[in-house]
């Protein structure tokens, strides 16, 4: 379970750090979906840690986190409809 430690480890982030800086050579903007993805984001300074051409957005939340149950029971009733399929983003 070494992996799950790396994030902790200073050497190893600020060399990522070098090799982002040396290869970031475009505009690139990333969103986060997720809130607990941009908190963790923001929890541990990742922002800070990038060039400035890439820049961070946070995005809509996770459907799970956003939908009023108004919208998912709406949801699961047009699933029950004759040749329907309903689709959504989901996390293991």
């Amino acid at each position: 379970m070494k992996y799950i430690d790396e994030y902790r480890d200073r050497d190893l982030v600020m060399k990522l750090v070098e090799e982002i800086m040396k290869i970031s050579t475009r505009k690139i903007r990333l969103m986060e979906v997720c809130g607990g993805h941009t908190m963790a984001i923001q929890k541990f300074g990742i922002p800070t840690l990038l060039p400035d051409n890439i820049k961070l957005l946070s995005g809509p939340g996770c459907p799970v986190c956003v939908s009023s149950r108004q919208f998912i029971d709406h949801a699961v009733a047009l699933s029950k409809l004759p040749d329907t399929i309903i689709t959504t983003f989901g996390e293991i």
